[in-house]
């Protein structure tokens, strides 16, 4: 963190006064005898000085509403902040705080942040005056169809409701992805195929999504078990919504027979691996007796984030890395957050009907820049968890943490999951469709050349694409003793010119 060069306000000054146990929110603010504004940036977040000038007043409520006018809504730390806080000196505090600016915007905002946040209704009457008032920017933030709450003359727009509201902020990089309309260009590029070529596409699509999606896992899927998550990635967009059944029958389809669960998990899990008798722990997720509450809001948010129209990388984003972050089951959870990009993408048309995107290939391919990801709320995380681990390596967690889970800000999931989108739309997807174009031209030379069966073809051209586009001679002997050294030269020179792959 960057030396303050002034006194903390706004969230940092909530945070340090009431000693919160956060995940730091993306800006810290402080004042001092600068002039104007000055911002450094560090780890994804912004340490902004304003000058003197700007310094709230000297109440908590002033810096909330500074907060809420120049860094934004930060649910955790405000969530956080209303439990810390002695109760009736603070109502008393913002009902008076109200009562004498009754029209402010920010004023406004902060009374349906306490009510919402807290379930709790402050002793004072409706809001009669003031235009309706966004509660999230537009501007600044993906929101969702606004509800009007007329208490407080707020139009609610979040993404979720209080049992999980993800947040992402539109940051010039997702502002230049939604600019590239991805959808379209990947529409664009299905239409200049024929139909023999898409749907020969079509399986290898699915298989190496299958595949890629069990190897970050690092498992190796019997046959059986890869079929039935093929069969699943395929009839998973008929779902016109899932709910807490579906879910299990999911999990059920894709992990081990005997590991199937018949609802979310009772214990508390974690990620980790063994270092010799001990257990290094990565990752722990809420406690299971929040987990039903944390998935209803979750489930909502899915279908009030599709009703609403959010972009989808952004809504496959929230849900898909909010769903392994709480983390509901024992096992398959990484799967199931990977199923549920394409399940989004699917339903809002994203992906063009019938196909998908194998972005577990990229995310396989990029494992740091994956693992980076998920570490980015995770490390963080273990840092304000008290915890301890058992001689038998369970894990036992301590203190309220709820809030952790609930309201996490995924503009940086949202930035990488667009990044991978579009890496597998220009390479997965697209030379896919290309090989298989190249691929016809070549089966037609080599059936001038010799014939082959299919089987045998298939055999050669993937033994030279193995083996820089000659056909060793172990194999030869083993598969092709028939053919002479004239015919394994001219098929080999035809599996060079159409089928090797292309430098960029």
């Amino acid at each position: 963190m960057f030396p303050s060069q002034g006194t903390p306000i706004g969230y940092a000054k909530a945070i340090a006064d009431y000693d919160l146990q956060v995940i730091p929110p993306h800006q810290h603010s402080s004042c001092a005898a600068v002039a104007g504004k000055h911002v450094q940036s560090k780890g994804g977040r912004d340490f902004v000085t304003y000058s003197n000038t700007y310094a709230p007043g000297p109440a908590l409520c002033d810096h909330l509403e500074f907060a809420l006018k120049h860094e934004g809504v930060s649910l955790e730390v405000l969530a956080a902040l209303f439990r810390k806080v002695e109760q009736r000196t603070f109502e008393d505090e913002l009902c008076r705080h109200i009562q004498a600016r009754p029209t402010g915007q920010n004023t406004r905002r902060l009374w349906f942040l306490y009510e919402f946040l807290t379930g709790r209704r402050l002793p004072l009457e409706d809001a009669t005056q003031g235009n309706y008032v966004e509660l999230l920017d537009p501007e600044r933030y993906y929101t969702a169809q606004p509800l009007n709450s007329r208490r407080h003359r707020v139009r609610n727009n979040l993404l979720g409701d209080v049992n999980f509201c993800p947040l992402v902020r539109r940051t010039p990089l997702l502002r230049e992805f939604e600019a590239k309309q991805l959808a379209k260009e990947a529409a664009k590029i299905v239409e200049a195929y024929d139909e023999d070529t898409l749907r020969g596409a079509v399986d290898y699509l699915y298989t190496k999504e299958t595949r890629s999606s069990f190897n970050i896992e690092r498992e190796q899927p019997s046959q059986q078990r890869a079929a039935r998550f093929v069969a699943l990635l395929r009839e998973l967009p008929e779902h016109s919504s899932l709910d807490r059944s579906a879910l299990v029958q999911m999990q059920n389809i894709i992990v081990d027979e005997r590991f199937g669960e018949q609802r979310y998990r009772n214990t508390q899990n974690y990620v980790g691996e063994s270092v010799g008798l001990r257990q290094r722990v990565h990752f722990i997720p809420p406690r299971p007796k929040m987990v039903p509450r944390m998935m209803r809001g979750l489930l909502a948010a899915l279908d009030r984030m599709m009703v609403s129209q959010t972009d989808p990388v952004v809504h496959a984003a929230a849900i898909s890395f909010g769903f392994v972050f709480i983390h509901p089951f024992e096992d398959g959870n990484g799967r199931l957050h990977r199923l549920l990009i394409h399940y989004i993408l699917s339903r809002a048309g994203f992906t063009p009907k019938g196909f998908i995107f194998p972005i577990s290939a990229i995310m396989l391919r990029k494992r740091a820049q994956y693992d980076a990801c998920l570490e980015s709320f995770s490390k963080p995380l273990m840092n304000l968890l008290d915890y301890t681990v058992d001689a038998d390596g369970s894990v036992s967690v301590n203190g309220r943490t709820s809030g952790f889970y609930r309201y996490v800000d995924f503009t940086r999931m949202a930035e990488d999951l667009y990044q991978w989108t579009e890496e597998t739309l220009h390479t997965e997807f697209r030379d896919e469709l290309d090989f298989l174009v190249r691929y016809r031209k070549a089966r037609e030379k080599m059936d001038d050349l010799v014939e082959l069966s299919d089987a045998a073809r298939n055999r050669f051209v993937q033994f030279c694409l193995q083996n820089g586009g000659r056909l060793a001679k172990s194999k030869r002997t083993r598969y092709f003793g028939a053919l002479t050294d004239t015919e394994v030269q001219a098929l080999e020179q035809v599996v060079q010119e159409h089928l090797m792959p292309r430098t960029r």
